[in-house]
């Protein structure tokens, strides 16, 4: 009997289904700059499920309104354009990988803690150098979702307690390449193309392991790389100091520093260990907010 052939990878990324119409018609009011909020509200209302993540998302402690939002339309005009798109981009590509969480619960449920703790430190980081802090909360989620993907398509090939946890390094990357004859971050930049999302953000994923290659917004992937290793140390059971935590980031990102320089970033102006604080913060005060994408 011979044996069936794996369908290759981009093959399953096309038969994966597409994102709500919701998510399209977003992108195209955000992306018109003549559009108002009410523009926006329209794209969202008929899509409940995403109508009640908006809300909750904003009344979250998380984003910290001073009253509680009520309506759509409040929540739009005190979100912002950005937040909004940013909050119905994670919470449709968060969805779409459901299907599997039933199969492979225990591991998604630590895929997905990593993710979201490196959405919130990719939004610390990004707020500390002036750039878009919302954008990099959804490049920081996503930013392994590639791997889920590979889950799919190779199936019990695919080691999740090796490849779904644990820092990459560049021998990591080596050999998943060996393994699987792609990597994961050139899946999850493939993933996202297909889904149509924003530039930024599918350069973000698809050079987080290696920013310098990137032709252009290498500032994003280079954010999403510290924010994945700032969640990484995260989880160490006693809190690290600056000293431990850039010793650690010279070990693991022995490139990181220069390549932060080259983009006119002052290394002297990292703060690890103040990030690291406001991350234990943000992952306390926004705990909630992974549950409301999920649902």
């Amino acid at each position: 009997m011979n044996q069936q052939k794996p369908i290759p990878i981009e093959q399953q990324i096309e038969s994966l289904p597409p994102l709500p119409i919701t998510v399209a018609n977003v992108l195209a009011v955000t992306n018109n700059p003549e559009s108002s909020a009410n523009d926006l509200v329209k794209a969202i209302l008929p899509d409940q499920t995403m109508c009640i993540a908006v809300l909750k998302i904003a009344n979250s402690v998380l984003y910290g309104q001073p009253k509680k939002v009520s309506s759509l339309e409040t929540a739009v005009i005190q979100l912002g354009f950005n937040e909004v798109q940013n909050i119905v981009l994670a919470k449709a590509a968060v969805q779409a990988f459901q299907p599997i969480f039933k199969t492979h619960e225990e591991d998604l449920y630590a895929f997905w803690d990593h993710a979201f703790t490196c959405g919130l430190a990719a939004r610390i980081v990004g707020e500390h150098i002036n750039l878009p802090s919302g954008q990099f909360f959804v490049a920081g989620l996503l930013h392994d979702v590639g791997k889920l993907a590979m889950l799919l398509a190779f199936g019990k090939k695919y080691d999740t307690g090796k490849w779904l946890k644990g820092i990459y390094t560049e021998e990591s990357l080596k050999e998943e390449q060996q393994t699987f004859a792609i990597t994961h971050d050139v899946v999850g930049g493939k993933l996202l193309q297909r889904w149509q999302f924003p530039d930024n953000l599918i350069t973000a994923l698809r050079y987080h392991h290696t920013p310098g290659n990137a032709e252009q917004l290498q500032g994003y992937p280079l954010v999403i790389q510290l924010a994945d290793f700032l969640s990484h140390m995260y989880v160490l059971p006693e809190k690290p100091d600056e000293q431990t935590l850039k010793a650690a980031l010279a070990t693991y990102l022995p490139h990181f520093q220069k390549q932060w320089q080259e983009m006119h970033l002052p290394w002297e102006d990292i703060t690890l260990e103040e990030w690291f604080a406001w991350l234990k913060v943000d992952r306390e005060n926004g705990s909630a907010i992974l549950d409301i994408l999920a649902m």
